[in-house]
């Protein structure tokens, strides 16, 4: 559906393809896959959740303001009023994507401990700022990703995730990172998590607070856009290799795979402004033929 308002958020396509805001102008115009009132909805299924589980969402934390947005969006649409601005959206589309990970729990035993965490710390997508609730926010992601891949993935720790994918036990260690100061350290720490215990491992990267706040990224496209998310991904797996080889050569953790999810517009396109995940593998050289042929299923039935 369209959306035609005064007061859109005025953006800078900076040298690296990424839009940042720097004001306003005076009129609105953008198009989403779902109805506001579908975005409403899921807000309100995330509320029930935590209701169906004796849980309160606190009023000051993250997640209660992004499903008020959601709720003051639908109602501003329906009402035909100014306040159905650019900058709302954008955080709306931010709770679609959090629901989406979220809603999947509700047949989870642990879910309580999950939807716990989830607010007690920052889920804004939009800002920098590390939290143990985006970190758990991104397992969840992931989690949610590879069950609408019909992969028969559960929450466990250790690793996050495991897969049991064909004849074998599939261990995921999903780390988000802030900088790339510690990727050393980190990828040291998934490995440890991994090794030894599961037929083989993949460690699972999420880039998304790399990149500017509040960034989008812009295109003609989608195809140009999802280029562009694979070659950021690209650079940082090339500028990282060393501590790849370093680190997986000599286990059983076979692959990195790092997504960037950002907010995307392709303008030349309906709909405009989408919530964008690309990955892009590194996969230790030199396997068994079987291992890269059932890494290759793996990745594709996860990319499909």
């Amino acid at each position: 559906m369209s959306i035609q308002r005064t007061r859109e958020q005025l953006y800078h396509t900076t040298d690296a393809g990424l839009v940042v805001p720097i004001g306003t102008v005076s009129h609105l115009s953008m198009y989403s896959r779902q109805t506001l009132l579908q975005m409403k909805e899921k807000a309100v299924a995330v509320e029930k959740l935590y209701s169906d589980n004796n849980l309160l969402i606190p009023s000051a934390c993250e997640l209660a303001h992004l499903i008020e947005n959601a709720k003051q969006l639908s109602d501003a649409w329906l009402l035909n009023s100014d306040d159905a601005t650019m900058p709302l959206m954008f955080r709306v589309m931010c709770l679609d994507r959090i629901a989406d990970a979220i809603l999947p729990l509700s047949t989870v035993p642990s879910r309580v401990k999950y939807l716990t965490i989830l607010t007690s710390g920052s889920l804004n997508l939009q800002q920098r700022l590390g939290s143990y609730a985006k970190n758990i926010l991104w397992e969840l992601e992931l989690w949610s990703t590879l069950l609408d891949r019909a992969f028969n993935a559960v929450l466990q720790e250790p690793p996050d995730i495991v897969v049991r994918f064909e004849d074998s036990e599939v261990g995921i260690a999903c780390k988000k990172f802030y900088s790339e100061s510690n990727v050393e350290k980190v990828l040291s720490e998934a490995v440890a998590q991994i090794e030894g215990a599961f037929d083989f491992g993949i460690v699972a990267m999420n880039l998304d607070d790399l990149l500017p706040p509040d960034a989008i990224l812009k295109g003609g496209t989608q195809l140009a856009i999802n280029r562009h998310i694979d070659m950021l991904n690209q650079d940082f797996l090339t500028r990282h290799k060393r501590h790849f080889k370093k680190y997986l050569d000599a286990g059983r953790v076979l692959s990195v795979v790092v997504f960037t999810n950002v907010i995307t517009d392709s303008y030349k396109e309906k709909p405009r402004y989408k919530n964008s995940l690309q990955a892009t593998v590194w996969t230790v050289p030199g396997l068994p033929p079987e291992k890269t042929m059932q890494l290759q299923r793996f990745y594709t039935q996860l990319m499909e």
